[in-house]
């Protein structure tokens, strides 16, 4: 048998030119729950919380507390994108653990096309030996023409799509350079970047590099424990895996959060004695330019 594997997100139908793909399903899965996690728990707030109410506020009030922590009275601006920013992936990640994902296989539509049953599943081991050949004219087996496969995942890991990793490093890219605008002024954070000005070049070169390494961070990890558990396939062998990836999943969540929340931190750092807007000393710059 042969194990079909995919870097790319594959898409499961078309509205119009756009292909919905087995990652956004998923994500759309977990946005889903959190929200319905959310009304549920915020529905009827009460003063002495109890069931979700009460896990929601443990949560949030760890969460919030962490951020303080680490940025102080000013991460009250950064809590938000951080709290969603590690709920989500952390949430997506341990979706992608639940039966189901990444065993079940429906007709590819480039294949198919019209002809496709979007109702029809397809045990994941016909669906890869249904891959792997199909009869030559002599008898020997050829490989499928265009590399596509008969079948695709229904469900897949919404981290395990590098365009979903890569959409939130540019949204963390984004919010913590336009922090450091609105903490320093424009002027002022450009200087901040410059400082010293023979370093400049490395900086935002440095800078540049953020997105890609949250985003490949992340889906790395994802990817290579979705290919582990797919081979270990055994249930007694698969459960130390599942446990790991529990942890790793939570870890990543970990890591991309408080990334976003350093970075944002030290692009918005003033120090003792620079009032309102303004750049720091070369000191604060070094520092910068080196946390990343």
């Amino acid at each position: 048998m042969e194990l079909h594997a995919s870097l790319k997100a594959e898409e499961l139908f078309f509205i119009g030119p756009v292909g919905i793909t087995n990652s956004m399903v998923m994500a759309w899965m977990a946005i889903a729950l959190l929200v319905v996690v959310g009304w549920l728990g915020g529905r009827a707030p009460a003063l002495v919380p109890s069931g979700i109410q009460n896990f929601l506020e443990f949560v949030i009030e760890f969460l919030y507390k962490t951020v303080i922590s680490t940025a102080g009275p000013q991460g009250r601006r950064i809590f938000p994108l951080f709290a969603t920013i590690f709920v989500f992936i952390l949430t997506s990640n341990y979706m992608a653990l639940l039966p189901g994902v990444g065993t079940i296989s429906v007709p590819n539509p480039k294949v198919h096309g019209a002809m496709a049953k979007p109702h029809s599943l397809v045990a994941i081991a016909e669906a890869a030996e249904a891959v792997g050949s199909r009869p030559s004219s002599q008898g020997s087996p050829e490989p499928a023409e265009h590399h596509e496969s008969e079948t695709v995942h229904l469900f897949r890991a919404a981290n395990a799509d590098l365009n979903m990793t890569l959409g939130m490093g540019l949204i963390a890219f984004i919010f913590i350079h336009a922090s450091g605008v609105l903490a320093h002024g424009t002027k002022g954070y450009l200087q901040e970047l410059a400082t010293p000005w023979f370093l400049a070049p490395i900086k935002v070169m440095i800078e540049g590099f953020v997105p890609v390494s949250l985003s490949m961070r992340l889906f790395g990890n994802v990817f290579g424990g979705e290919m582990l558990m797919a081979v270990m396939n055994w249930p007694i062998v698969a459960v130390p895996f599942m446990g790991m990836e529990l942890l790793f999943g939570f870890i990543q969540a970990v890591i991309f959060g408080m990334l976003t929340l350093i970075f944002t931190t030290l692009a918005t750092y003033i120090p003792a004695g620079h009032g309102g807007h303004g750049h720091g000393d070369g000191d604060h710059g070094d520092g910068h330019g080196g946390g990343h």
